[in-house]
């Protein structure tokens, strides 16, 4: 059997999982930004001399955009990093999932094993010891006969 590789070709492999992970980066930075500047903007006016209130936004960008355009620079490397530590615990449930469907269907299925620094490595453990108990073909335990200790005849009304 061919040795698999322990690098990820595809760190996007569940776009409803890792696409929700994204979104709420997404979000919670942009809610973040509007925060921030609302409490500038507030700090500044109450503690600021009387001005014009668009000046404040004028002042507020020399002064701190900088720091917006380095947080626009930064999400890309969160998101990226947000979709590597996901491929951790996505990539094993979509390889269970897979492996599930196959042992449903009634096809072979290989044990599987995580990569090294996946969670979820008891999963796979569970997963196999119930794919070989499937595969190997055990037969249901036998029931009791409801009519044992009866005498011959008796229920058979």
């Amino acid at each position: 059997m061919p040795k698999k590789n322990p690098f990820r070709k595809q760190l996007f492999v569940d776009s409803r999982v890792q696409g929700a992970l994204i979104g709420r980066v997404i979000l919670y930075w942009v809610v973040c930004l509007i925060t921030i500047t609302l409490m500038l903007l507030c700090w500044r006016v109450v503690t600021g001399p009387a001005r014009l209130f668009w000046t404040h936004f004028n002042d507020m960008w020399f002064h701190f955009g900088p720091a917006v355009i380095a947080s626009f620079v930064l999400v890309p490397l969160v998101i990226l990093d947000l979709l590597k530590l996901s491929n951790r615990f996505v990539g094993p449930l979509v390889r269970l999932r897979r492996g599930m469907r196959a042992l449903a269907a009634g096809e072979h299925v290989e044990p599987i094993k995580f990569r090294e620094g996946d969670f979820w490595h008891d999963f796979a453990e569970e997963f196999n010891a119930l794919a070989a108990k499937v595969q190997e073909g055990t037969s249901p335990p036998p029931q009791s006969d409801p009519y044992e200790g009866q005498p011959v005849g008796a229920g058979a009304e």
